[in-house]
Parts: C-alpha cells; structure tokens; sequence
C-alpha cells in the first residue's frame, strides 16, 4: 500500500513539468538568389536547378528570397508545387527585383500579406534617402497548423550604397507594429555587418530580437555569406541574417556553402535557422 501511494504522486510530479504538447520545430530561411543576369558565371539557366534542388533538400518551413525577379520566383514556384509566395516588383508593384517570402501550404495558413518600400512614402513606389534602388518589404502573417503560433515574418534587401536607406529601413521594419499575438522574425540581405547601425537597430529593443546565429546551441558554416560567385571566398562579413526573439530557443543554425560542379549556386550563401515553437493558443 506504501508503495502504491507513492507512484502515483510521483507521475503527478513528472507530468506537472511537461508541456502537454512537445515545442514544434521550425525550420526558416533566407536566401539572396541572386538575380538573373546573364553575364554571371554561372549565369541563372546554369544554376537555377541546383538552386531548387538545394532549397527543395533543406526543406524550409519558411524561405524569404532576395533579388527575385517575377520570372525567378515563377521558375521556383514550379518546382516547389508545396510552397504558397508572396512579394511585389520593386519598380512598380509588378516588375523588378522582389523580396518574395515562401511558405510550406500543409504547414501554415496565410493570416495577411502586404508590402512597403523603404521610402518615406512607403504606400507606392520608389526609392528613400540615398538609396540607389527602390527597396521593399515583404510581411506575411502566418498561423502554424501544428503549434498554433502565429508568426509575422518580414523579408527584406537594405540597400547596397546608401547607408541612410539602411539604417533608415531598418528602422522601417522594426517600426511596423507586431500582429497581436504573434512572433516576428526578420530575414533579410542587410549589407550590413553585426558592427552597424542596421544591424543594431534590427537586435535593438523596438522588436526585441536576436540574431540567430548567436543564439544557436549548434553553429555551422563560414563567417562570411556573400562570396560574389567565388566558391572560395567565405572568410567576409556576415551580411544575411535572420533576427528571431529574444526568449526563442534556437536549436541551429548554418551558412551553406553547397556548389554544383565546383561553381556556387548564387553569390550568397543561404543561411538556415531552426527554431522551436511552443505550442501556443489563438
């Protein structure tokens, strides 16, 4: 009888420290594609299968792209049939580069889109400060079918040039008021290293985030994620990141430097963070 009555106190013990449903992991993505220029070498028919190929094997939950022209981001949506996109051609809503942001359809249902430029009319079309390309910002607001969370992810590409544009939409995207209830994560080519004022505005306390990688209990991969179609190069600055909260735990996190018959698949290495979610209700 002793023993009887102690098993039972010691389960409610145990169970009392678990989480009825177990985190869910997810993994997000961002990815300058590089856009389709044909004097690159290699140039984009040369690349953009092992471009798909290499995304399709990471299997993101998430992947925010960068420099995708409208007929870039038609080519990987067709081989990616499982993913739903979003994002606006920088010059007029329909052409030009975009910061389309991907999403697995059997994962996630699609709460809101909606895009600015970083300007100070970020409602139409142009360029802001001393910038010297239009800018956007791709938001979509997505709820986790298995976990319930609800995530306001934003994908941007500061610019190359104008450190004003830089800071200056940085602080665009940290300004944009969060969905209730939600996460925000961040993804983006910031031209920015971990040293600048971008970079500090993005891990500042407007949003109150954190840079992946430095959170990551496992970090894999170079220093460097621009290499400018050199395989070699990946000893630089890191100027891709992904900006996540502060009390979210980050399993890992890596730099892919995969190359297809000794050539890099696009001037930037992706990077990859995963991500655990608590089970969360709406």
């Amino acid at each position: 009888m002793k023993i009887f009555a102690l098993l039972p106190l010691t389960c409610l013990a145990a169970c009392a420290s678990l989480p009825q449903v177990a985190p869910q992991t997810l993994r997000v993505m961002s990815y300058n594609i590089r856009y389709a220029n044909d004097s690159d070498r290699p140039n984009w028919g040369e690349r953009r299968e092992a471009l798909a190929r290499q995304v399709a094997f990471t299997d993101p939950g998430i992947l925010g792209v960068q420099e995708a022209q409208p007929v870039q981001v038609a080519y990987l949506a067709a081989q990616w049939p499982g993913y739903d996109h979003y994002g606006l051609g920088r010059d007029d809503g329909v052409n030009g580069e975009t910061t389309t942001v991907f999403w697995r359809r059997d994962r996630f249902e699609a709460v809101s889109k909606s895009n600015q430029w970083c300007s100070e009319t970020p409602d139409r079309p142009g360029k802001g400060w001393d910038a010297a390309w239009p800018r956007t910002i791709t938001r979509v607001v997505l709820r986790d079918r298995l976990s319930g969370q609800v995530l306001d992810v934003r994908n941007t590409h500061l610019d190359n040039e104008g450190a004003v544009a830089r800071e200056n939409c940085a602080k665009q995207v940290a300004g944009i008021a969060a969905e209730p209830g939600a996460v925000v994560v961040v993804l983006g080519d910031m031209n920015s290293g971990p040293d600048s004022a971008p970079y500090q505005v993005l891990s500042g306390d407007a949003l109150g985030l954190k840079d992946a990688r430095k959170a990551a209990a496992v970090d894999f991969g170079p220093p460097g994620t621009f290499n400018g179609f050199d395989v070699t190069a990946t000893q630089g600055e890191a100027i891709d990141h992904i900006f996540v909260p502060r009390s979210m735990t980050v399993t890992r996190y890596g730099v892919l430097t995969d190359s297809f018959g000794g050539k890099v698949i696009s001037d930037h290495f992706p990077v990859v963070a995963d991500l655990r979610l608590n089970p969360h209700s709406p």
